[in-house]
């Protein structure tokens, strides 16, 4: 049911990223990927699927963190499972392989972060165990020409 995400899964991916509130390309998701791949072929962040009935219907990808004020930990950059799919134990399933991998790492901390509109990820993460530990605001700048 979960599997390391292939190029083959892009245009699902993408979807999903619509789905997430990022619309993007199935173009940019591959560049992206590639971007996540080493020349070694071992992804530096990976992203696991979830297959349904041969349909992915969900994306996560994972980072391993170490940062100088907080340490190791491994952290959830993206989760999304497909509007069809969502309330089904999808998620779940998928918070519990993170919790497998990171342990698998020696790492003794899971972290994810949300958008703050997001209310009912909140409350399945706070169901999952997590502990709000921070609330923040996220800044871009753009460096285009």
């Amino acid at each position: 049911m979960i599997r390391p995400a292939t190029t083959a899964d892009a245009p699902s991916l993408a979807a999903l990223c619509g789905q997430l509130g990022y619309p993007t390309t199935v173009g940019d998701t591959n560049a992206r990927m590639d971007a996540l791949t080493q020349e070694s072929g071992h992804t530096t962040q990976p992203v696991f699927v979830y297959e349904l009935a041969g349909r992915v219907v969900a994306w996560m990808q994972l980072r391993e963190a170490a940062t100088l004020e907080s340490g190791l930990c491994v952290e959830i950059i993206g989760l999304v499972v497909d509007e069809s799919a969502r309330s089904g134990g999808i998620g779940s399933t998928m918070v519990d392989f993170a919790k497998t991998w990171a342990r698998e790492r020696g790492h003794a901390r899971l972290r994810v972060r949300t958008n703050q509109t997001r209310t009912r990820t909140h409350e399945f993460y706070e169901r999952k165990g997590f502990t709000l530990t921070k609330v923040q605001r996220v800044y871009d700048l753009s460096l285009a020409p």
